[in-house]
């Protein structure tokens, strides 16, 4: 297990360290080298790239669509690793991929957020999970700097937006994602496409905020955009124009100008500078004068000198993460997947709709079955489908499940917590929710139907029905934390639950199962478990009349065997619940036993869960 997930993973103060502040730092990416595998062997996108970025400086990465500004932000914050040779390193100390999750924030290109949370509880709930050991006040007076700075103040209390419930704008979403990173005072902000979505006014008005942030904290900006304006290019510092995945230019506007001038290729009046480069360097419709002024540009780039190490500032303050912080992470992260849960109605609205639904049906088709031997087999079909359908509607969870899964990764990476807080948390959350879910439908369908009387034969009901929903679930999430594409879980999921019905014994009788089946997946069905309780639990003590209308002799004809000693107790046309238990073979089941397995398969789905998530880094 990684330092990462026992707590002892080092992150930065929450408030500007002195380490940082004193002396100036600067950020040092040394030959920066990135390629993948192709069928033609490999091809590199990101080739020799170096940079330094000083405190409070913003550093803007631009490029026709391909050369690589994507990939190189991500290897610069060690979402790719770079290739051998290649460094980063803050005031002279190397960085790692963990050490530089402490000190960064990545703000996404995509806008992952829990659409039923308001924008301020969002920016609050980032602030909060940083840990920083701020107050209360100060976390509140903190987001609401953010929330002015970005001008969001119209939208604070407004839900970010779900499927099914409209929400802010796009562009207001854009800007709550940059916020999010802004608020856990990050010592190296990394902003994909910070002004996507967002019209001129809008990023200009992000970035400058962005920059006012920076220059006051200190903080260490570098960003992908695509056509900016000029207003808004001027905010940066310098800017790396890519190509290719090389450098074709790193300087300020005004060298710009000056190096299209020494190339040949002066920069027209009124035009933006960035995209008379962005034009020079793009090769989806090259001609030659185009590809004269990249190998003239590229020429002409000369790396500039990177620091010697007496010119850096102090090393970075870490210090070490107790354990506690993961407790903390799980309550705050609790608190926020229970509101979440309880205003998402994709979450477990939709299915206690669904339960209740089904249960009035199932009450109404199987009312009061009565004592004849006939209606048996009906009691066997109320049990199977109570668990196969709650089982089955597990699907219902998925998109939740999903949207939640975006921003744990996301929230991961920027090293606010890792899976164990996650999971622990969703396990908390989910207990009671479908508990209410499991009582509901048992109380509508158990005494309608007229299942085994008695206080403790329905509370087992109750809570073997809710092991085996449990089950369900976790699985679910197992599925959609490997295969996080919506119809691809919900196919394989639905596969899943289609096939424990097949090898658990109510189509087939179990011992009539191939050996195969029966030895090997039967015993690892959690159906099969919830199930074989079930029945036993409504049927023992239970005596049923047998019918003989059909018999001319007037023997009776049970539907199922009466053992000797239903014959002594109760006479001729009795067979006992018992003889239909041991005839399903269903005498040995021990009620604690079965309970044990089912919470044994729960937890082992929850460890894959956690193991799942702990080998994923990206959405």
């Amino acid at each position: 297990m990684s330092n990462e997930e026992s707590g002892q993973f080092v992150q930065l103060s929450g408030m500007p360290s002195p380490s940082l502040t004193e002396g100036g730092s600067s950020i040092t990416f040394s030959n920066l080298s990135y390629e993948v595998k192709n069928k033609h062997g490999t091809k590199r996108l990101v080739d020799n790239v170096s940079v330094t970025v000083k405190q409070g400086q913003m550093l803007a990465i631009l490029g026709p669509s391909g050369a690589g500004k994507s990939t190189l932000l991500d290897v610069m914050s060690f979402r790719k690793k770079h290739m051998d040779g290649g460094s980063i390193t803050l005031n002279n100390q190397p960085l790692s991929a963990m050490t530089m999750a402490q000190v960064s924030s990545y703000v996404e290109q995509d806008d992952q957020h829990l659409g039923v949370l308001t924008v301020r509880e969002t920016i609050t709930y980032a602030a909060r999970l940083t840990q920083s050991g701020m107050t209360k006040g100060e976390i509140r007076t903190r987001v609401d700097q953010i929330i002015t700075d970005l001008g969001l103040q119209s939208c604070a209390d407004l839900k970010i937006g779900t499927p099914i419930q409209r929400g802010i704008s796009g562009g207001q979403r854009r800007r709550v994602t940059v916020g999010t990173g802004l608020v856990t005072f990050p010592r190296v902000l990394f902003l994909d496409e910070p002004t996507s979505g967002l019209d001129s006014t809008s990023a200009r008005e992000v970035m400058a905020s962005i920059k006012r942030i920076a220059e006051a904290e200190g903080i260490i900006v570098i960003a992908t955009i695509h056509a900016p304006s000029i207003e808004a290019l001027s905010l940066f510092d310098k800017m790396m124009i890519l190509a290719q995945g090389r450098t074709a230019f790193l300087g300020t506007l005004q060298q710009a100008n000056d190096r299209c001038n020494a190339i040949g290729f002066p920069i027209p009046e009124y035009m933006n500078p960035a995209n008379h480069l962005l034009d020079l360097v793009g090769t989806d419709f090259m001609h030659e004068d185009k590809a004269t002024a990249l190998e003239r540009l590229l020429a002409a780039h000369v790396e500039e000198p990177l620091p010697e190490p007496k010119s850096f500032g102090a090393p970075v303050a870490l210090r070490k993460r107790p354990w506690s912080a993961n407790i903390n992470a799980t309550l705050i992260l609790s608190e926020r997947t229970l509101l979440n849960y309880s205003r998402n109605l994709l979450a477990y609205g939709v299915r206690f709709g669904m339960y209740l639904g089904m249960a009035l049906l199932l009450a109404t088709i199987w009312i009061r079955l009565g004592d004849s031997d006939s209606i048996i087999n009906d009691r066997l079909s109320v049990h199977f489908f109570s668990v196969a359908f709650l089982g089955f509607m597990s699907v219902a969870g998925i998109p939740s499940f999903l949207e939640e899964r975006s921003v744990f990764l996301r929230e991961r990476k920027n090293g606010l917590y890792g899976p164990l807080p996650f999971v622990l948390s969703n396990t908390v959350v989910m207990l009671p929710f479908m508990f209410i879910c499991a009582f509901a439908f048992s109380v509508i369908i158990y005494w309608a139907i007229g299942l085994h009387p008695g206080a403790n034969a329905f509370w087992r009901f109750v809570a073997f029905l809710y092991l085996a929903v449990l089950c369900a679930e976790a699985q679910a999430q197992v599925i959609a934390a490997l295969v996080p594409i919506f119809i691809a879980a919900l196919a394989l999921t639905a596969f899943m639950n289609g096939f424990w019905m097949c090898v658990q014994g109510y189509f087939i009788k179990a011992r009539s199962l191939p050996r195969f089946w029966y030895y090997s997946f039967h015993f690892m069905d959690f159906q099969t478990f919830a199930f074989d309780i079930l029945v036993k639990n409504d049927l023992v003590g239970e005596v049923f009349k047998c019918n003989s209308a059909f018999i001319p002799s007037g023997d009776c004809n049970c539907v199922y065997p009466a053992s000797a000693t239903s014959l002594e107790l109760y006479g001729q046309c009795r067979v006992s619940g018992q003889d239909v238990i041991d005839y399903l073979e269903f005498g040995g089941i021990s009620v604690g036993g079965y309970a044990g397995i089912l919470v044994a398969i729960i937890c082992i789905y929850r460890v894959c869960l956690y193991f799942a998530l702990y080998f994923q880094r990206h959405p």
